[in-house]
């Protein structure tokens, strides 16, 4: 069968798991995995994302998915995003700077998770889950998510990696607590989906790109940041709204092409 829709699928990463548009709107062909994107049969029109996938481990690979273009109608990123400055030690790096890549332009439609850059803001998909709609009782003050490569060495409080592929587990969790603190990307947007305050260590350059953004420093100070923390209450509604208008838009350009 085809692959329309083009990810990271990795079942031992729950963000990477539940960021494919192809989760929660229905389309036609499977899904497949950018690391195989030289063998795959490419549907005639292809979805790319969600995920990190705007960074060095992808660029090869993003690159031939754009050079495969003619063989396909219509080619979209849905809710991609940066990912270009990485420490897996766990140190603090900088907001990434640079231009977004020139393969960006062989898309038909780009939407990007990233919020303020120059292209069509379309946070994670993931937002369309029905589990965000649940209610999570809130049984403690602080709770850690760490991302399963990079642990954060915050010891006190109830701490899960991103590992695995339980959604609800993790909401659970994240909702368990008034205040989240994370150096997961996910882990940070959807405990502000669930209205949580969220304090993020910022390991990942892609960090910095959120709409509805946390408060950011280094693990051995976030303490002193707790009283500035903040939550969004319509960071659900504006995200899910996004995503619904960029699937009209998606459907419009596949009947198009």
């Amino acid at each position: 069968m085809t692959a329309g829709n083009i990810y990271r699928r990795d079942q031992t990463n729950v963000g990477d798991w539940y960021c494919a548009p192809s989760r929660y709107f229905a389309f036609p062909d499977a899904e497949g995995d950018i690391l195989h994107i030289e063998s795959l049969p490419l549907a005639q029109h292809v979805i790319v994302g969600g995920g990190g996938l705007v960074a060095k481990t992808f660029h090869p690979l993003m690159e031939k998915l754009a050079a495969r273009k003619p063989e396909i109608r219509s080619l979209v990123a849905w809710g991609i995003g940066e990912s270009e400055n990485v420490d897996k030690t766990g140190k603090i790096v900088h907001p990434y700077d640079g231009a977004y890549p020139a393969y960006l332009n062989e898309f038909d439609l780009v939407g990007v998770r990233d919020f303020g850059t120059n292209y069509r803001w379309v946070p994670c998909v993931s937002c369309m889950s029905e589990l965000f709609d649940l209610e999570y009782p809130v049984t403690t003050d602080i709770c850690v998510y760490e991302h399963k490569r990079i642990p954060l060495g915050i010891s006190g409080f109830p701490t899960i990696s991103n590992s695995g592929d339980d959604l609800q587990a993790v909401l659970r969790f994240l909702g368990s607590a008034h205040l989240v603190i994370t150096n997961s990307y996910h882990g940070a947007y959807w405990a502000t989906l669930l209205g949580r305050r969220v304090i993020v260590i910022p390991s990942m350059s892609k960090l910095y790109r959120f709409a509805h953004a946390p408060v950011i420093c280094t693990a051995t100070e976030w303490s002193r940041y707790v009283g500035v923390t903040q939550q969004y209450p319509n960071a659900l509604t504006e995200s899910r709204a996004a995503n619904l208008a960029f699937h009209k838009d998606v459907l419009a350009l596949q009947a198009m092409t």
